[in-house]
């Protein structure tokens, strides 16, 4: 059978404009629609592709100077590439939506993406929560304990909401599907947005008979306090998991992950850059000519302050780094034990009196 012209198909002019062709495109394909269309499914579907052909090659600047120039000849392997592609992600790279959102699976009945949705008792989600450590806390490491933002699963029925020896049916709400649609109208189309079913926690599927415990909300009466151990040394961005600690499944899964994501608060002396840390040491002026050794603050756990001795070469500079070796965070990687530095930006320390003699020594020094 011989193809229709490609003008002819989206019922535009051979002078027609770019967005006078996708106008049309739309069009068109609006009205093929499975409630609209008045033919079988199969005619249908094959008008859409038939549509979604011409419509690749005359989108296509290039592609559609051959066809003007050569006719089908010269675009033969594009338009067979456009008719056996999913129509359902063309028309959605014009549309920015799912077309199976749109036509419900009219053309074909699957998923985006080809697979069904699963079936059964599902994984609870997985939940993040930021957990803001000091340096103290940072460098020893730490235990806290931890109220959780959501209720236990209920003992009876572990969180799939059914009376024991009960069975599950479909969801009336989303009639299996797990997702509820909205329909939302813009003008001559109507965009349908999808949610997970709150009826049956987007699981497809409700109890025959609902756990008399928890009334089939799978929920426990209380809030569980957990102790969550942070490893020594961890840094800032990191997260530390726990596992079956996440939110409980709707339909008697194992319950998701808890994670904490760390942060470290603002320190009044250090900066931290991984395991190395970094201050500001005021150094008098004569231990900055002469040399010397200072008395200086090492990071340290929360209950152990510490100090050490920095030594001062002759002749430092302002803005000079000096570093006393194996004084930063430590801990482990690949079971060893890391350590990293401390480094110290020489400030000079200015005294705020002056007494008669040290201004007579001053000035000597500055007629020297």
């Amino acid at each position: 059978m011989a193809k229709r012209d490609y003008y002819e198909v989206l019922g535009v002019n051979r002078d027609a404009e770019e967005k006078d062709i996708k106008r049309a495109y739309r069009k068109k394909a609006m009205s093929l629609h499975p409630d609209k269309y008045d033919g079988p499914k199969d005619e249908g579907e094959e008008k859409f592709k038939e549509l979604n052909e011409a419509y690749s090659v005359l989108s296509d600047g290039k592609q559609r100077r051959l066809y003007d120039q050569f006719g089908h000849a010269g675009v033969d392997s594009a338009a067979s590439g456009a008719r056996s592609a999913d129509p359902f992600d063309f028309f959605s790279s014009i549309f920015d939506f799912d077309l199976s959102d749109l036509f419900g699976g009219g053309f074909g009945g699957t998923r985006r993406g080809g697979s069904p949705r699963q079936r059964g008792p599902q994984r609870g989600d997985d939940v993040v929560l930021d957990l803001e450590l000091t340096y103290e806390e940072a460098y020893d490491g730490v235990s806290k304990k931890v109220t959780m933002p959501y209720n236990t699963p209920c003992k009876e029925c572990n969180g799939s909401r059914a009376a024991k020896g009960s069975g599950y049916k479909s969801c009336p709400e989303c009639r299996g599907a797990g997702m509820t649609e909205q329909q939302v109208q813009r003008g001559f189309f109507v965009q349908i947005s999808r949610q997970p079913c709150k009826n049956c926690g987007a699981s497809g599927q409700i109890p025959e008979k609902k756990c008399r415990t928890c009334k089939g909300s799978g929920k426990g009466s209380k809030r569980e306090e957990i102790r969550i151990t942070i490893p020594q040394g961890i840094n800032e961005g990191e997260a530390v998991r726990v596992q079956g600690k996440g939110r409980p499944s709707n339909s008697g899964g194992l319950p998701g992950d808890l994670i904490f994501r760390i942060h470290l608060r603002k320190h009044s002396v250090f900066e931290r850059n991984d395991l190395d840390v970094y201050s500001r040491i005021e150094i008098d002026y004569p231990t900055l000519v002469l040399g010397g050794d200072v008395e200086v603050p090492l990071i340290s756990g929360k209950d152990t302050p510490r100090t050490g001795r920095l030594k001062v070469p002759q002749g430092t500079n302002i803005n000079d780094v000096l570093r006393i070796q194996g004084e930063g965070f430590a801990r482990k990687i690949r079971g060893n034990d890391v350590k990293g530095d401390a480094y110290y930006v020489a400030t000079i320390k200015i005294p705020d009196k002056v007494g008669k003699k040290e201004k007579e020594l001053l000035k000597q020094l500055k007629e020297l």
